[in-house]
Parts: C-alpha cells; structure tokens; sequence
C-alpha cells in the first residue's frame, strides 16, 4: 500500500465504511450517535501548553483527524484542513467550590457527549480540557467515528504521551514518520475490491448467509418505525473462579475466551429467539495491513457469525461449531459490512440494523495515557446513551474476571428485562462450562426467558498433537515466529510448543501477528493459519509449506524444509 504523491488538501475518496457513516448522517442529520469520547482524569502539576502541544501533534500526524467530508459529483470526498482548525476549549473551574465544580464538570461532559458533528466541518476531533482544580483535570476528547475507532484511540494516547513528555523537556517529539494516511488506505481498498481478488469471499458469504433471518430478541414495545438511538445499559460481572472455568474449557477444546462466550451466548439466543440458526455480529480490526496499524482511523469491520445449533448438540460441539464459524469469517474478514449489505440487499427497516441486530464483543482494558511526567492519570468514565443495535454485549478482560456491560434499546427493551438477560448469561455459563458434555437442552431457562429449538450434530474438530512440552527454535521460521509473538504479544514464549491463544492472544493479535510475518516474508499469509496452527512449531511448519508451494509456483529451487527466506 504505498502512499501517494496527492496535494495534502486534494479532494480523496472515503472508505466503504466511511461513506456508511457518511450516509447515515445524511440520512439522520443532528445526532451524535456515532461519536467516540474518552476522558482522563489527571492528577497532579499540569503543564496547559505542553498538553495542547501535544494534541496538535497528534492531529497534525493524522490526516483523518482534521478533515472534513464534501459532497461532489462522483460522491462524497474528504478534504484535508490545516491544522489551525483543531483549538482545544480550556474550561476552569478552579475558583468554584469542589462540589458544584465536579457537577459542572460531568455537565460539560454530557453536553460534548451530546454535540453531534458537522461532517462538512473540519476537525472530526474535538477536545476540552477542564481545570477542576489547581493539581486537578479532566481531558475529555470526542471523536466522530468516521476518524477512528477502537484501536485508534490506544495509538492516540500512545503519541499524546510521546509528545507530552516531549513539550515538558522542551525536545523535539521523536516518533518515527508515518508510512501511509487514512486517505491511501481508502484509495487503496477502493482499487482492491475493484478487481476479483475479492470475489471468492464475496462467494463465501453470499453461500454462508443465503436466506438468513436475523436473529431477534423478542421486545418488550413495538420496534419505532425509524431508529432513535436512544439507549442505556446495565453492567454484567463474570466472577474469577468462572472466568478460570472459561479459560480452562477454552484451552481443552482449543478455542479462544471470546469463542467460548460467544458460544454461551448463542444458546442463550436460542432459547429467547425460538431460533436454532443464531447471528450475532463482532467487530474486528480490519487492519491486516502492516502499514495501517500505527494510523487513527476508522478501519474496524463487522463480521456476521452464524451458527446452526440444531440437533440438541453438547456444549463441546458448540463450541467446535463457533469456532468454525469464527475462523471461516477470520478468513474472510476483508469484505466490508458495507458491501455484504449492497451485495445481499436485505430488506430495508430504519427502525433495525441490517443483517445483525445483536453484537457480541470481547475487549482489552480500556487505553490510557502513560509516561506523563508528574501526573497521576486514571480513566474517567462516561455514560452512553446511545444505542446501535437491539443489544449489544461488551464484555472485557480485566486478566482476573471478565467484566462489561449489556447496551440496549431503550425503545424496545424495560431495563429489568436486560437485567434478566444478564444474570441469565451468566447463570448459564456457569452451568455449560460445568458440564459441557450434557445436550444444551438439559438447561433449565432462566426466569423469564424462552426456550428454543434445537438440531444436527456436528464432530469437534480433531484434536492436535500434544503441545504442552516446551523446546528450542530449530529454525529460522520458528526463530521468526517467535521474535514476532513476542514483540507482538509483550511476552517471550517458552518455546516452540508454546501456544498462541495461552499467552493472551486473541484475533486482533493475530491478525497483527499475520501481518508482520507476511511483511517479513514477503509472502500473503491468512489469519486463518494462526487459528489451525497456534504453536510456535505448527505454525512455523504451516508457513514453510506455504513457502515451497509459492516458490514452487516460481519454479524457485525448493528449500529444505523448515529453511524460510525472509530478511
């Protein structure tokens, strides 16, 4: 993906997802459905200049940031502003009592919050600094989504902090130029799904969502004939002893955390939908270009899950057949939501999302800034009120429990009944971990929630060798993959049987993971290869027979195996 020559203010074409928001904007002008916010309370001697430095910076770097959206002939376009256009509001309430200036604070907030944005002004950043005390503040930024999303917002704090620490000591920031911007991203996805290099997983998911019915909670109002996006949530805590259940299950049937949740989750569905065909949507990176990784931007995807949970399968088989489902998807993950949408033309509702109405997530912690010399920083939390879809689980991994919230409708759903919801995830978890053999008929529904139907068995995959004993690279792939794991994943491996998933990988890992040893080999290696092969050995084996065939193709003299070629 090289960058282009363009003029820094040219007139480029938005991505697929970018056009999405763009058209449901237009679609429903003056609401802030789509905004991002994140707030740090800093505690400490604040240095006002060098923070604004800072946020300049970052703006400065990225392009996306600080544009704005035009509409022109050949559709919407996005037209980059000089940086003078992004000013941080500074807002003091030093000299008002603390507790009417706290109240103020979370007013200010809620109102930023509230703001929607002006897709044809620049910037899509903005930012407010509240002084609430001489040694005390809140940084609150919100962002559309159009200019970022979930992993964006790490590499935000990441170069805030840089440039911080930089403005204190009065040094240049020393962060190392970026290769490509969000607009050669969007150029290059464009020409990418112009030609048939997509077009086998176009196939896949015409085939794998053929005659698809969402799968729907049943509601407690009428569903509104047009989307408000008026939400709330409740919070959901899934306790450590369970939390270790989870895991041990996982790494017995050689599935990730997120597979076995998601796995609970869809039988939970199934017993309030009625339906044994469930969906559930999750967002993924999207960035399986090494490129993009250091960029903010607005790259995530939405992958459709679907399972059969026909046949009154056992836990296990759920399991197999999740795990199924979510690496096919893996493998196919570089279509757009956007284009299955066009491709598959599900019938229009504005008052649902099309193909998924329910999303299932499972999240790192939360971002923060790190490094900021003489401050004290923690996360400052921010009510959200909006809602996308029907439902919308995000849970997160806090490494002793998993802990998250149950978004929803508040047009369609009483809070209670979300609240029976999440106590019934959690009920049942507790229960197919506990005795994942039994049929997930043998389950007694919790209160006030449907049973479904259910149907054909499916075999667990077949196990793989044993992986438990640990050994030395022998060659250089498998010094490559794990000098990539540890880079990646912040822990060294123990050795060539070491597993992806048991050191805390998990799919937005490996697909980093993917992407820097294809770069490395100069080879196209699929995410799917890390979920078939997740030891050091297997995954340095599945690589080198990737190696001889593509040599094999150049009529390149073989390489003995284990022997790959990278720089």
């Amino acid at each position: 993906m090289p960058g282009s020559d363009r003029s820094a203010h040219a007139p480029t074409q938005l991505s697929f997802a970018q056009q999405r928001l763009w058209f449901l904007d237009r679609l429903r002008p003056g609401l802030p459905d789509h905004n991002v916010p994140t707030a740090v309370r800093l505690r400490g001697r604040l240095d006002q200049e060098a923070l604004v430095r800072a946020l300049t910076d970052v703006v400065r770097r990225h392009e996306v940031l600080r544009g704005r959206i035009v509409d022109s002939e050949d559709g919407p376009c996005h037209v980059t502003e000089p940086v003078g256009t992004f000013v941080p509001t500074i807002t003091d309430l030093a000299h008002t009592p603390a507790e009417q200036a706290w109240q103020r604070a979370r007013e200010l907030v809620a109102a930023d919050l509230a703001a929607p944005f002006d897709l044809g002004a620049a910037p899509m950043l903005r930012a407010r600094l509240i002084r609430v005390a001489p040694d005390d503040h809140l940084l609150v930024l919100v962002i559309h989504h159009i200019a970022c999303d979930g992993w964006s917002l790490p590499v935000l704090w990441q170069e805030f902090s840089a440039g911080y620490g930089a403005a204190v000591d009065g040094r240049p920031i020393a962060l190392p130029d970026l290769p490509v911007q969000y607009a050669d991203f969007a150029h290059w996805q464009r020409d990418h799904l112009a030609g048939t290099a997509l077009q086998g997983q176009l196939d896949y998911w015409r085939e794998h969502l053929a005659d698809l019915v969402p799968s729907v909670l049943p509601t407690d109002r009428e569903r509104p004939a047009a989307w408000s996006g008026r939400g709330d949530q409740v919070e959901i805590e899934i306790p450590a002893e369970l939390a270790d259940r989870i895991r041990a299950l996982g790494r017995t049937h050689e599935v990730t955390p997120f597979m076995t949740l998601l796995a609970a989750f869809q039988v939970l569905l199934a017993r309030c939908t009625g339906q044994a065909d469930v969906t559930v949507g999750t967002p993924i990176s999207g960035r399986t270009r090494i490129e993009v990784e250091p960029l903010v931007g607005f790259f995530v995807n939405t992958l459709v899950l679907r399972t059969d949970l026909s046949g009154d399968p056992g836990f296990t088989d759920v399991l197999a057949r999740v795990r199924q489902c979510a690496v096919e998807a893996y493998a196919h993950q570089d279509v757009p939501f956007e284009r299955l949408v066009q491709e598959l033309r599900p019938e229009r509702d504005l008052g649902q999302h099309p193909l998924v109405t329910v999303m299932f997530q499972l999240e790192d912690p939360p971002a923060l800034p790190s490094g900021l010399p003489g401050l004290e920083v923690s996360s400052h939390q921010i009510p959200n009120d909006v809602a996308k879809f029907d439902i919308e689980v995000s849970l997160t991994d806090l490494g002793d429990r998993l802990t998250g919230v149950i978004r929803y409708a508040a047009d369609l759903f009483e809070r209670d009944t979300v609240l029976r919801l999440a106590e019934g995830f959690t009920a049942l978890l507790d229960h197919l971990v506990g005795a994942p053999e039994r049929p997930i008929s043998a389950w007694q529904t919790p209160p006030g929630l449907r049973v479904g139907a259910s149907a054909p068995t499916v075999h667990p995959a077949a196990p793989r060798p044993d992986a438990s004993q640990a050994g030395a690279a022998e060659t250089e792939t498998e010094l490559l993959v794990l000098e990539t794991w540890a880079e990646v994943l912040g822990v060294t491996p123990d050795g060539v049987h070491s597993d992806f998933f048991e050191l805390g990988g998990h799919s937005l890992l490996a697909s980093k993971v993917m992407s820097r040893l294809g770069r490395a080999l100069d080879l196209e290696l699929p995410v799917v290869l890390l979920f078939y092969h997740p030891t050091v050995a297997e995954l340095a084996d599945g690589i080198d027979a990737a190696l001889l065939a593509d040599l094999g193709e150049a009529e390149a003299e073989p390489l003995p195996a284990g022997k790959a070629r990278h720089p």
